[in-house]
């Protein structure tokens, strides 16, 4: 019966929307309501679910998929190095870049007034409708072969610096100076507030910058320094 229904599903007209999503994740779902979910943001007042479940669930499903992806690619290299390049795949930064590579911004829902995370966060909520729609290999399948191979060089991101933020701690460690990441202040509405931080090296302000949340604002800040405490 769930086959036939699954045939009857895909043969009935699809809409602009529907369309729109198969462009994305190169299907036309079995239950479109998860995926109306996903990519719906809660500062929609008028809806009945909002995509944060689905975010929880995705960002476990991503992390899982990159995980055993590095741990076969790069068979030489100890859980330090897996561990950090896993870091850098399923960083902020990339997830939303990712997200408007595959043009998720055009489908996602939302009344926030700035990009921000929002986009990211809702690809993990679309990997997590991906994979109660059609399993988990599936899913897998989707993430390397629609996010990871046209759009990720795995070769280049090992070599970027996966924490800013790290590598300042590690510098004061090593050179005995005190470093303390100061909370400035918080500003705007729940659903898209901002924080400001600066970071102290001996009392000295050596960065400030303003993120999302208190950790991206550090590694923010964390990137200013290390320009100038590092590479000065």
């Amino acid at each position: 019966m769930k086959f036939l229904d699954n045939i009857k599903n895909q043969l009935k007209p699809k809409t602009t929307y529907e369309k729109k999503l198969f462009n994305v994740i190169g299907y036309y779902p079995n239950d479109i309501s998860l995926f109306n979910e996903a990519l719906t943001h809660r500062s929609i007042k008028k809806r009945q679910k909002h995509n944060e479940r689905l975010e929880y669930l995705g960002d476990a499903i991503f992390g899982s998929v990159i995980a055993a992806m590095l741990y076969t690619t790069f068979t030489k290299q100890d859980e330090g190095f897996l561990t950090q390049t896993r870091a850098k795949i399923v960083s902020r930064k990339t997830l939303n870049k990712l997200a408007l590579d595959i043009g998720l911004n055009k489908l996602l829902k939302h009344q926030v007034s700035s990009n921000r995370s929002i986009y990211g966060n809702a690809l993990e909520a679309l990997i997590g409708a991906i994979f109660l729609d059609k399993g988990y290999d599936f899913t897998a399948k989707f993430i390397e072969e629609r996010l990871i191979e046209p759009f990720i060089s795995l070769q280049e991101l090992v070599k970027k610096v996966v924490s800013y933020k790290g590598k300042i701690l590690e510098w004061g460690q090593a050179n005995k100076k005190q470093i303390e990441f100061k909370l400035v202040g918080s500003y705007g509405k729940d659903h898209e507030k901002t924080y400001e931080v600066m970071i102290l090296v001996e009392n000295e302000n050596k960065g400030q910058a303003i993120g999302t949340s208190i950790k991206r604002a550090e590694e923010l800040a964390s990137t200013e320094a290390f320009k100038d405490l590092i590479h000065s």
